[in-house]
């Protein structure tokens, strides 16, 4: 088994994919480890979409504006322009490998969503994630990229300017060689949810953080959280999972027991989610009778206020899954409480997805520089794409200029 590369990515979502498709424009030699299967990560798990700005009066200036004041200016602004002024050429990129994206004629299907000036959110269906990790792998598997399923990195040392990667597998453990590396393994793993995996030896691989960590490289807030406003409560078999932001652009209100509307469905997640907090801490949200506290997401006003079959029509995944435990959502409210969704601290990296460390790149959830404080949704999928092939572009150069 081959185990000298040029480059070396980490993760195998919608980040390192694309880097690795940019990285083969230059070298066949580079190969994607991910820990478990290919099709395991944090793009698949996506719902609501991607934000590009192809709406009448939006414009890359208008984009980050949004981004900088969600972010609370804490964002890096030469990262968000860049992210803002390639979110047309990304959706074009996306088209070329397959993905279809939903559509009124000829023109996209743009959805609002909170914190977003004009209505920006290109989506497919209520799945949207799942439906670009497709023909994304696809494109690898076409390219001829080696993909390695089932090898975690544990660690990573630098020796004589190259990079030496422990890699852990379910038979044996061994020693990869690269000029460069890309972290692309999405976000840091809660505690809570790290215990609720099916796989112990994957408890034990570090994240990208950890892994950057270990070569040095600055990681800034890396335990910084963003939690997703409306987890699902009710059904039980349901909860963690969450209800797409889109629902609440289209319409949907957050009440309280009371029935009383209570706060702005739209303001930035982070708001959101401490004014749910708060409305249960002060004995105004639903109490379950297992003890667990929720509020009303409004569903029903979704098919109200946008015609009959609007539901599902639009989020057919969501519709049919409640239908399936005797909740039509296009009847009944759906208890929701914020759960934990994103990290937005991680590996500090510049315009070209460099780090603090010579020959390492990083790209998506597992980096610092993009959101700040707070992040709008459609804009991590936008990222991974744009700084997932600005990561294999400049990390791939760098490998191909050492062998000068």
């Amino acid at each position: 088994m081959k185990n000298k590369f040029d480059l070396v990515i980490i993760g195998s979502g919608g980040a390192g994919c694309s880097a690795a498709l940019e990285a083969k424009k230059i070298s066949d030699d580079i190969v994607i480890l991910t820990k478990t299967l290919k099709n395991i990560s944090k793009t698949a798990n996506a719902q609501g979409g991607l934000q590009a700005t192809f709406g009448e009066g939006d414009s890359p200036e208008i984009h980050f504006e949004d981004t900088m004041k969600a972010g609370n200016f804490k964002s890096n602004p030469d990262i968000v322009k860049v992210l803002t002024k390639n979110s047309r050429i990304t959706v074009k990129w996306l088209e070329e490998k397959g993905i279809r994206f939903d559509r009124n004629g000829d023109d996209y299907k743009l959805k609002k969503a909170a914190g977003i000036s004009v209505p920006r959110v290109l989506s497919c269906g209520d799945s949207t994630g799942n439906k670009i990790v497709g023909p994304i792998l696809k494109a690898v598997k076409e390219a001829g990229i080696e993909l390695r399923e089932n090898a975690g990195v544990r660690s990573i040392r630098k020796e004589e300017g190259k990079f030496l990667l422990e890699i852990q597998t379910d038979e044996d453990n061994y020693t990869i060689e690269s000029r460069a590396i890309i972290i692309a393994t999405g976000g840091l793993l809660p505690k809570e949810k790290r215990a609720g995996l099916a796989l112990e030896n994957i408890k034990e691989i570090p994240d990208g953080v950890a892994l950057a960590e270990q070569l040095g490289a600055v990681c800034v807030h890396p335990d910084l959280m963003q939690y997703h406003p409306t987890g699902i409560i009710l059904p039980k078999p349901l909860r963690r999972q969450r209800l797409p932001e889109t629902m609440r652009g289209a319409g949907a209100r957050i009440l309280n027991k009371d029935l009383k509307a209570f706060i702005d469905p739209l303001i930035t997640r982070n708001k959101l989610t401490q004014g749910i907090v708060d409305a249960c801490a002060n004995d105004t949200g639903v109490v379950t009778n297992d003890g667990y506290q929720g509020v009303w997401l409004t569903t029903p006003d979704l098919d109200k206020i946008n015609g009959e079959g609007f539901t599902a029509k639009n989020y057919p995944k969501f519709y049919n899954l409640f239908l399936e435990y005797g909740h039509d959502i296009t009847k009944e409210p759906v208890l929701v409480y914020p759960i934990v969704h994103y990290s937005l601290g991680g590996i500090q990296i510049n315009e070209k997805a460099e780090t603090s460390v010579e020959g390492l790149f990083a790209a998506g959830e597992t980096t610092w520089g993009v959101h700040g404080e707070e992040r709008l949704m459609g804009n991590s999928l936008l990222d991974i794409f744009v700084f997932g092939r600005i990561a294999g572009q400049n990390a791939i150069k760098y490998a191909v200029k050492k062998h000068e």
